[in-house]
């Protein structure tokens, strides 16, 4: 609660919730006792995060994921068959919505290519080309 020192009174500010207006404008809602406050949201406030399946990727094969800025938002090591990664996804508009994914595997052609993500589950199809130059002797 934030009071007026002069005259006591009050302002009780409750959690934010997120709305999508009439005119497709997504923004942050703030209740009050009088009715409610609708902030726009800025390019860096989060929705919610993407849940992208990477189907056929090739088991043991690193997966990473980046902002435009370079920034690494998920990624991992050692994946599973159709792996699923999650990482953020920002108000419309936003330009760290498009991430930069790349996917390195012995033995296949790096994958690397632009992704606009969008909050929910997501099922992305990855066929990994066979590197007809690599070669690992015994």
């Amino acid at each position: 609660m934030i009071s007026t020192p002069a005259t006591g009174v009050g302002v009780v500010f409750q959690a934010a919730s997120v709305v999508v207006d009439s005119d497709a404008l997504v923004k942050r809602q703030y209740p009050t006792p009088g009715g409610s406050f609708c902030f726009s949201l800025e390019a860096t406030d989060s929705l919610g995060a993407a849940q992208v399946t990477f189907a056929g990727v090739q088991a043991g094969s690193e997966i990473r994921v980046y902002l435009p800025d370079m920034t690494e938002v998920a990624g991992i090591e050692n994946c599973a068959a159709n792996q699923t990664l999650s990482w953020s996804v920002f108000a419309p508009g936003s330009p760290n919505n498009t991430v930069r994914i790349v996917i390195l595997s012995t033995g296949y052609r790096l994958k690397e290519f632009n992704y606009t993500a969008s909050v929910g589950a997501q099922n992305l199809p990855i066929q990994q080309e066979r590197d007809q130059w690599y070669s690992n002797p015994a």
